[in-house]
């Protein structure tokens, strides 16, 4: 282990150094600068009490493009680290940072130095600091190379004739002195396996936070500039930012005008129209998706060795495998960031009733779900067909709980099948095996029996009633999928209150899904908490007996609804699981 990483102490001032020098970087895999003004404030004020402010990882590799200063050579590379290296440049050597929005700006800390005990040394410079008697606006000043204490000295007590300025320059040496502070630096092998690069990330920094194996797979791919590793991983940065935030289109059109003419930039161009759409990926997610889709592998470890162009089991490294996998690679990203597929995948969904984000079960799924819709793409399945397969796809997992248990293993077998005998044929396996008369009729109505109301059975048997538009409960204008979406609270067809007298005193029969709908502002205000019983004849007033009766039908309550009492309650409800899985089961097969 010795062998792949050593520990080393670096003075602030070395680091800076190497800063300026650009024999330390921060490379173009980080994401911008995220600490506020506030933290950077806390940052020097540590280091001029003493306190330590923890390690940093650096990496050697002579192919990472650092911003600003071209490639690597034998540079030290910044792994982990960049806020508190990016701080350290703002405050103290006046360097610009990139915001969240990708946008230069400076960060200044201003001094009191004559600050009695109690009083505040440090602060962000907003403006108010600039003519604040005995302050100092921007400490950056003290630190440039042509920085003379007498000419600055002499300057300060103009400004200033009213304090007394004897501790002026001990403050000051004090200030200065922060750049002889000790830092520890952890300088790794660039041949470290990610599980090995894991655990000393975990073992040693200080705030106890786990490498992300994301972050160092983004690392990976923007080392190979060679192979287009910075324009992939630029794609996917930035297209996780703008399907969040599209309005982010102005500030790359105007900044990153060089990436937005190659073939990546310009499958991006869609993305700035304003809209808002139910997958919103994460890079992680991206990764993850393309490395089912275009590897067949589900470990974001392996990614890092086939970029590495490691030969499984043989130690080896292959030139070769690396540029075959980051060929694959750019093309998964291009397949995921593409017009046509993203909306093809939206529109999928939204066909099969997943249409808001409250009946996306987990991210997770979706992830998945995509990547079997990139895989259908990378095989040439026409539009429509893609459309049809997805949306039962999605459903299948729903309601099977396809991916609940052991998710890789699952989905590395899904790759597989889909690759052998294609997705219309794999899902046609699954439907013989597991979507039989049998399931429909015994196993998924009990699922129903549920009091948790967001089981992936239910969110299927809502976006069941979402795709086929059905009127909520009593209602001739609002859908149930529509009230679900705008966040309605849930309605118990038989209260509680009205169970409990019954006999029926536990969740398990007043909180079950089958006892839940979702009714209107307007049809709440006529039922309110009673029995059915109780208000039919209120109701009669609103909707004829035809009416009622095929709104109940379709929200698949039995009709004799109006009746429940202790002797039926059980047998009511557990008709209506069986109607709800019929439900799911039509809306399935019309996919």
């Amino acid at each position: 282990m010795s062998d792949n990483y050593k520990i080393t102490q670096y003075s602030v001032n070395t680091i800076l150094g190497y800063v300026e020098n650009a024999q330390i970087a921060i490379p173009e895999i980080q994401r911008p600068f995220v600490w506020k003004g506030q933290e950077v404030r806390d940052l020097i004020d540590s280091l001029y009490e003493g306190y330590p402010i923890g390690y940093l990882i650096v990496w050697q590799n002579s192919q990472v493009r650092i911003r600003g200063f071209g490639k690597g050579g034998t540079k030290k590379i910044l792994i982990d680290g960049q806020q508190r290296v990016t701080a350290l440049m703002a405050a103290l050597l006046g360097k610009k940072v990139l915001d969240a929005q990708y946008r230069s700006h400076r960060i200044r800390i201003a001094f009191f130095p004559l600050a009695q005990p109690g009083e505040e040394k440090f602060a962000v410079n907003d403006g108010t600091y600039e003519d604040k008697p005995g302050w100092i606006p921007d400490i950056s000043v003290l630190f440039r190379r042509d920085f003379s204490f007498r000419k600055f000295e002499k300057e300060y007590k103009d400004r200033n004739p009213e304090l007394d300025t004897s501790r002026l320059e001990g403050a000051i040496d004090q200030l200065k002195g922060i750049v002889k502070h000790q830092v520890g630096v952890i300088e790794l092998s660039f041949l470290l396996d990610i599980d090995v690069v894991s655990e000393i990330f975990i073992r040693i920094n200080l705030q106890g936070k786990p490498l992300n194996q994301e972050d160092f797979a983004m690392s990976k791919i923007s080392v190979n500039e060679q192979y287009d590793g910075d324009l992939i991983r630029n794609c996917i940065d930035y297209f996780c930012h703008l399907i969040k935030e599209p309005s982010f289109m102005s500030i790359l059109a105007q900044n990153e005008t060089e990436f937005m003419e190659t073939e990546y930039g310009k499958l991006l161009g869609w993305l700035g129209q304003g809209e808002e759409f139910l997958y919103v990926p994460s890079y992680a997610d991206v990764l993850k998706v393309v490395l089912i889709a275009g590897f067949g592998k589900s470990k974001i470890g392996d990614l890092v060795n086939l970029l590495s162009g490691k030969v499984s089991g043989r130690g080896e490294i292959s030139k070769k495998l690396a540029e075959e996998s980051f060929a694959i690679l750019g093309a998964g990203v291009k397949a995921f960031v593409r017009e046509d597929n993203y909306r093809g995948f939206m529109r999928a969904l939204a066909r099969a009733g997943y249409s808001c984000e409250r009946l996306v079960y987990s991210q997770a799924v979706l992830n998945y779900c995509y990547a079997m819709y990139l895989l259908m793409d990378m095989a040439g399945v026409p539009s429509e067909k893609k459309d049809s397969l997805i949306g039962r796809w999605m459903t299948m997992c729903l309601i099977t709980g396809h991916y609940q248990s052991a998710p890789d293993t699952v989905v590395m077998r899904d790759y597989k099948e889909i690759r052998e005998a294609g997705m219309e044929g794999y899902l046609r396996q699954i439907e013989e095996l597991r979507l039989n008369d049998t399931f429909f009729e015994s196993v998924l109505p009990e699922k129903f029996a549920s009091t948790t109301a967001r089981t992936a059975q239910y969110l299927a048997y809502l976006a069941a009633q979402t795709a086929d538009g059905t009127q909520s409960l009593y209602s001739r204008s609002e859908t149930t999928g529509g009230l679900y979406a705008a966040k309605a609270e849930a309605y118990q067809i038989l209260p509680k209150a009205y169970l409990e007298r019954c006999g029926f005193k536990t969740r398990e029969t007043y909180g079950q899904v089958a006892n839940i709908t979702y009714i209107s502002r307007e049809v709440r205000g006529i039922v309110r908490r009673k029995s059915p019983a109780d208000y039919r004849e209120d109701l009669l007033a609103h909707l004829s007996e035809e009416e009622i009766a095929s709104s109940l039908a379709a929200n698949d309550i039995p009709e004799d609804i109006f009746l429940a009492d202790a002797d039926n309650v059980p047998q009511i409800l557990a008709l209506r699981r069986k109607k709800m899985a019929q439900r799911i089961r039509k809306h399935y097969e019309s996919l």
